[in-house]
């Protein structure tokens, strides 16, 4: 008999293991939800505006010219300042949401997405493609929390890997802040 519930206590455990481990991240849910949101904006915005692209075309040392396409989709926020002679004139603000990134490195091409919350601007998202050792092209998916890597989705990435990915967001939406303050230059 007590062999019997031993059997039954171990039998529970797994089940409830087992059906915790099935539960979803809710850190990664919300990121996939904001990512499904921001994806359904640009759909249902497009040709509306609050979207901006540029294309660079250089060359890369050893491979050769490379096209590289920068796609960002932002948001337009109204606001006030208050002036110290109490005159308080508009402004606009544009929170930068999300960035596709194509480019070419001799014959490979690349894509790469970056998904920004757009109240705090911090990078909650990004899919960036690679080619492994055979030359057969993968993806790999970081999900971000409070600036840092929270998971990874795809194979391994080193520290230096990841540092790069959160750098890239960064000179992007550095780039962004540039171009929509500096729309003629």
């Amino acid at each position: 008999m007590k062999s019997f519930r031993h059997i039954l206590l171990a039998m529970c455990a797994i089940m409830a293991l087992a059906a915790a481990a099935e539960q979803p991240d809710p850190v990664i849910e919300s990121i996939r939800e904001a990512y499904q949101q921001a994806k359904e904006s640009i759909k249902k915005g497009k040709g509306m505006g609050n979207e901006m692209v540029t294309t660079l075309n250089y060359t890369v040392y050893k491979q050769g010219k490379t096209t590289e396409t920068l796609h960002f989709f932002y948001k337009t926020v109204q606001g006030t300042y208050l002036m110290s002679d109490d005159r308080d004139p508009h402004f606009n603000y544009y929170p930068l949401y999300f960035v596709t990134r194509n480019y070419n490195i001799g014959k490979k091409k690349y894509y790469e997405e970056f998904l920004f919350d757009s109240k705090n601007q911090r990078l909650l998202f990004a899919l960036t493609q690679d080619y492994d050792e055979n030359g057969k092209r993968f993806d790999r998916r970081f999900y971000f929390q409070n600036g840092t890597v929270y998971h990874i989705i795809g194979p391994e990435a080193t520290p230096l890997m990841q540092d790069q990915v959160f750098y890239q967001a960064e000179e992007l939406k550095h780039a962004f802040d540039w171009m929509i303050q500096n729309p003629k230059e």
